[in-house]
């Protein structure tokens, strides 16, 4: 698995999106997401702890991933991004795309855990 994957009850909690950027598999992320969903998870964190800036290769990873995780019916919430992603999020007008969090406990309780 190349993401860090967390269960709590119904959630997924990914992390280590930063360090998979820096790894030429990070195009394998999809299949780790379609395991949890094909297993029945439908809801979904992405921890962007680690990162300080999003560029065009995370953006479209993570635009990847939300597609897959929305086809199936299901939810993601970013949590924990640094003002690097904010304001690229903003710049490329795509900050109302996603609800975002301050932490992985906020986003639990909005994703209704």
């Amino acid at each position: 698995m190349i993401l860090h994957a967390t269960v709590d009850g119904d959630v997924v909690i990914l992390s280590n999106f930063g360090g998979l950027l820096n790894d030429p598999r990070h195009f394998d992320a999809g299949k780790d997401v379609r395991q949890f969903l094909d297993q029945g998870h439908r809801k979904f964190i992405l921890e962007m702890t680690n990162i300080r800036d999003l560029g065009d290769t995370a953006l479209g990873l993570l635009l990847t991933l939300t597609r897959q995780i929305r086809q199936a019916k299901g939810e993601m919430i970013i949590a924990k991004p640094g003002k690097g992603v904010l304001s690229f999020l903003n710049e490329m007008q795509m900050e109302d795309y996603w609800s975002i969090a301050d932490t992985v406990e906020e986003a639990c309780k909005m994703l209704g855990k």
